[in-house]
């Protein structure tokens, strides 16, 4: 198993994994993946990691800016997923983990997550990873006929932004 850089010839692989999260109706809110062009401007070229093993690519995370504001900089949304058959394993922890380490080096001092409720080994990973609850947001989105809830966790740096945070932005 080895943790890299995630490439544009990885998209295929990563494409399927995103689509089968997507099938689960509890990975996201998106109901079909969008073209690689569309994901790449999505997502910050910080934190785009694949987990590759014997198998290819079973897992891959990517982070977002959750706001445009200046004041903001420091802060991303995660976003992770693990094919099915490589669920169960550890390697979310380990994927989440190197994502972690990243991002701080990035100067990201605070992630956030939107999740389920229902899908909880996610949840889980999340707390396993040292994420805390702030807060559900109560039937914020309508989708496939019904109302869901997102549960919003977050993960304070304890290395990054505890003085003075740094004046770049991450990309």
């Amino acid at each position: 198993m080895q943790i890299r850089k995630m490439h544009n010839t990885d998209w295929s692989r990563v494409q399927d994994i995103y689509q089968k999260g997507l099938d689960t109706g509890i990975a996201s809110f998106e109901t079909e993946v969008p073209s690689y062009e569309k994901w790449d401007t999505k997502f910050l070229q910080t934190g785009r990691l694949v987990l590759e093993t014997e198998e290819g690519v079973v897992g891959w995370t990517a982070l977002s800016k959750v706001s445009p504001r200046y004041a903001y900089r420091g802060v991303a949304e995660v976003t992770i997923y693990l094919h099915p058959d490589a669920q169960g394993q550890g390697w979310g922890s380990a994927l989440m983990t190197k994502l972690i380490e990243e991002s701080e080096e990035a100067g990201i001092w605070t992630l956030h997550s939107a999740i389920f409720p229902q899908n909880e080994a996610s949840v889980q990973l999340h707390l396993k990873m040292g994420f805390r609850k702030i807060g559900l947001r109560q039937r914020v989105a309508y989708r496939d006929g019904h109302w869901h809830d997102n549960l919003l966790m977050e993960k304070r740096s304890t290395t990054v932004g505890l003085n003075k945070p740094t004046t770049s932005i991450p990309t």
